[in-house]
């Protein structure tokens, strides 16, 4: 009885397991939820997101949210450095535009993690600081989890690397 009781318990779990595993894999990616102003965005209460905008003085970066990272200045317009970053960042695993355009400057992308498939947001806005300098703000978050261990803030610096030329001195 009790041999029978522990058998079916357990496929049960594995059915369940699997169940939750298929959800995760297939869950749609709603732009209108996840295109959001990194500016502007509210900060999770949970600690799995990551924050980079502009701190610039003279500039207002437009968020009393938290930040976690002050963006780069690139020497650069913005319509190109937004080219070259989406260009990489759709090389990347596990990876696809949900919403936006390099033509707009303002993107929100998922990256999906390698063994369970759980999607991580990463909005970005390119902005136009004159005189052929641009900047970016990026909100980088989890869809599920508390914790992220780190990864949004090692996305956001990884997919950042390519545009280090243009980095103004």
């Amino acid at each position: 009885m009790i041999g029978k009781l522990f058998f079916w318990l357990a496929i049960a779990v594995i059915v369940g397991g699997l169940a939750a595993v298929y959800m995760i894999r297939n869950v749609s990616h709603d732009p209108a939820l996840w295109h959001v102003d990194p500016l502007t965005v509210p900060t999770p209460t949970t600690p799995n997101s990551f924050r980079m905008v502009p701190v610039i003085e003279g500039y207002d970066p437009v968020t009393e949210e938290r930040i976690d990272l002050a963006s780069p200045i690139y020497d650069a317009n913005p319509a190109l450095i937004s080219q070259a970053f989406d260009e990489f960042v759709l090389r990347q695993p596990r990876t696809q535009r949900i919403a936006g355009t390099p033509e707009t400057g303002w993107m929100t992308y998922v990256q999906q993690t390698e063994l369970m498939r759980f999607p991580d947001y990463i909005s970005v806005l390119f902005l136009d600081l004159g005189n052929g300098q641009s900047t970016v703000a990026i909100f980088s978050r989890s869809r599920y989890g508390r914790s992220d261990l780190g990864v949004n803030g090692q996305r956001v610096e990884r997919w950042l690397e390519p545009l280090s030329s243009f980095v103004a001195e």
